[in-house]
């Protein structure tokens, strides 16, 4: 529609969705079906097959800080995002950054591709093969459609020819591709030193040492590879091949190539390096820059570009001082094997400033040593004592308002929790209670302390028999109404929140309303919608280790404090920390007076990434988490209480020096 309308507009797309939110009572967003790393790189791939040339994740990186959210989603907004709430990298990063690397170095022949006149052909119905060319070069992606791995050939067009010549892949067996799997991959593009015609491999890098180039593809092992690259002469292949194949029509060196568990290096020509590397190595694998001019007789006019393979969760920085090229790479915990692809043989390296061992290959040009990452030096502790303390429905505790019922918004800043409403009445034989609210949130209704089980819900009207609940005389009304936010989305967005009306009698048209209300927007701890840093409630000390189930719901907050004193790890270490919480009853949650959580029974979430910036790493300073328990009186209904780190996005930095 939008190339009739606007044929000359590029597509584009501002929200490509990577991922979804989660709500209560449902899954956590990394735990829904089909919202991984395999389902963003065929959807980013599948786009820009169809020609769009700009997009943007939703999201990109989610989190929720404050105490904002649409009502029904949990604090943690992770979306199963490539970057997690933590910052932490995880499968989804490395497919990110697989086609951030395809575009980096295919994107100016994507910008203007064109789909050609006659398409691209598979012999496998449920692969689909479509080639988009710009001039002399192209990118083909082909796509599985059936959820199930395929065995495929496929035709191609070259966009370098004259007479648009045909290829088919393979030359040898067939080419294998896995359930919902997309590939991106380069036709007839031009790297240092050569010419890449085609590959069924996705492509990684490509380069210039010293005298040497490099080009470096990858793809899932166990599979062979089949890559075409321009030579005006005979070829002379180095390495371990499956098959080659020399076309002198066209100037082309066809190598199968078998993909392995570790990378594989080819040498064509005597100089370009072919490097084969196993998808999930090499979307950890990154390039650097080295000068020249620390090496004996080398040509100092340019920089070297060198290949890190390694399981390197991320390349922070290359550089080089009077003496030393040196990397510095974010590992996680454990053993890493690293190769580098280095110009002439070096005299030293260190690892960490110490003396480190290394293998070097003088014909491969290839160093390689072995990193040992040690383990995290923070640990997750329990916290197993609190100060707890309860609020009531007490209106000479905290500020409380006397007023009509009204609209929350006509009364100032809307809170974010439990509004308390308190109301006195007398039983006059009235046979009913009708209780409306401007919106559709929870509530907890009791009278004379026993909770009212049919007007505790979610529902915007209620009536309750009296009879029940009521004693003669004078009786007390009690509502907890729960404010956390409007729909996430539609006409209700909008919606007016607080109770509108309560009304005693036999039907809702003739009763009389209650009009003399006590009410309480914000807890008697809180100054506005943080913690009250003066505010010094007199508690007891309860220890959680004796863990209580209460009965029913009580007319009550118990408001639990804890200290800890935590200390930043080494510099070198890149550590976000949580609170693991579970308990019998809903909760809020404090971090040093700035809210970090909601809490709720139904779950999913009892992970909640608490914020650097709300930490404090002082050993004269301890951190301060405030916990309300919504409906008890007791502490005791907390079943799990813990601070730690988030141990599988740790990551420690290393560096590592070469000396000529």
């Amino acid at each position: 529609k939008l190339r009739k309308e606007e044929p000359a507009c590029p597509l584009g797309i501002t929200e490509l969705q990577g991922g979804w939110f989660s709500e209560f009572g449902g899954k956590l967003s990394v735990d829904q079906e089909g919202v991984n790393g395999a389902q963003l790189n065929m959807l980013s791939k599948t786009v820009m097959e169809q020609g769009v040339t700009y997009f943007n994740y939703y999201m990109g990186f989610g989190t929720n800080p404050g105490d904002w959210a649409a009502r029904n989603l949990t604090t943690t907004y992770d979306y199963a995002a490539p970057l997690r709430e933590p910052g932490g990298l995880w499968e989804k990063y490395y497919a990110a950054r697989g086609i951030g690397v395809s575009l980096n170095l295919l994107g100016d022949i994507l910008t203007r591709a064109k789909l050609p006149e006659v398409p691209s052909q598979s012999t496998e119905k449920n692969v689909s093969v479509t080639e988009r060319v710009n001039g002399k070069s192209a990118v083909v992606f082909v796509r599985e459609n059936a959820n199930a791995e395929q065995k495929y050939k496929m035709t191609i067009r070259d966009p370098n020819s004259p007479t648009h010549r045909l290829i088919s892949v393979p030359r040898e067996g067939q080419l294998a591709i896995g359930a919902r799997e997309m590939k991106m991959l380069p036709v007839q593009i031009p790297i240092p030193g050569g010419q890449i015609r085609y590959t069924t491999a996705e492509l990684l890098a490509f380069g210039e040492t010293r005298d040497e180039q490099y080009v470096i593809f990858y793809d899932e092992p166990g599979r062979v590879a089949e890559i075409g690259l321009a030579t005006l002469k005979e070829p002379h292949v180095e390495g371990d091949t499956a098959y080659q194949y020399w076309d002198p029509e066209y100037e082309t060196v066809v190598i199968g190539v078998r993909v392995e568990a570790k990378e594989k290096f080819l040498f064509l020509n005597d100089h370009i390096y072919v490097v084969v590397v196993p998808r999930n190595l090499a979307l950890k694998s990154w390039t650097g820059e080295f000068t020249p001019k620390l090496i004996p007789g080398a040509d100092d006019t340019k920089l070297y570009s060198v290949p890190f393979i390694s399981d390197i969760a991320m390349m922070v920085d290359t550089g080089f001082t009077k003496k030393v090229n040196w990397a510095e790479m974010e590992y996680a915990p454990g053993e890493h094997d690293l190769t580098l692809l280095l110009p002439p043989v070096p005299t030293d390296c260190w690892v960490d400033r110490e003396k480190a061992s290394f293998q070097y290959d003088r014909h491969w040009h290839t160093a390689r040593l072995h990193i040992t990452t040690p383990a995290l030096p923070s640990q997750s502790f329990p916290l197993s004592q609190v100060e707890a303390w309860t609020e009531k429905f007490d209106p000479a505790a905290g500020q409380w308002l006397t007023t009509p019922l009204r609209a929350l918004e006509n009364l100032g800043p809307l809170p974010y929790g439990y509004v308390k409403y308190r109301a006195q009445f007398t039983n006059s034989g009235q046979a009913k209670m009708f209780i409306s609210s401007f919106a559709d949130d929870a509530r907890k209704v009791f009278l004379n302390g026993k909770p009212v089980a049919e007007a505790s819900n979610s529902k915007k009207q209620a009536e309750v028999e009296l009879s029940a609940y009521a004693q003669p005389g004078a009786n007390t009304l009690e509502i907890s109404y729960e404010l956390f936010g409007s729909p996430n989305f539609g006409e209700k967005i909008g919606e007016l929140k607080g109770i509108e009306s309560v009304r005693l009698g036999t039907d809702a048209q003739s009763a009389t309303a209650l009009d003399s209300w006590e009410l309480q927007r914000f807890p008697a701890p809180m100054k506005g919608r943080e913690l009250d840093p003066e505010f010094k409630p007199r508690g007891e000390t309860v220890d959680l280790s004796a863990i209580e189930t209460p009965k029913e719901d009580e007319a009550a907050f118990t408001w639990c404090r804890a200290e800890f004193a935590l200390e930043k790890p080494p510099g070198e270490w890149s550590v976000a920390w949580k609170l693991t919480f579970e308990a019998e009853r809903d909760a809020l949650i404090y971090l040093n007076g700035k809210f970090v959580g909601r809490y709720m029974t139904v779950g999913p979430q009892k992970d909640f990434y608490l914020p650097d910036p709300y930490l404090v790493f002082d050993s004269r300073r301890k951190n301060v988490l405030t916990i309300v328990l919504a409906y008890t009186s007791k502490a005791r209904v907390i079943r799990t209480l813990r601070v730690g780190p988030y141990e599988e996005y740790a990551t420690r930095r290393t560096r590592v020096e070469f000396g000529w």
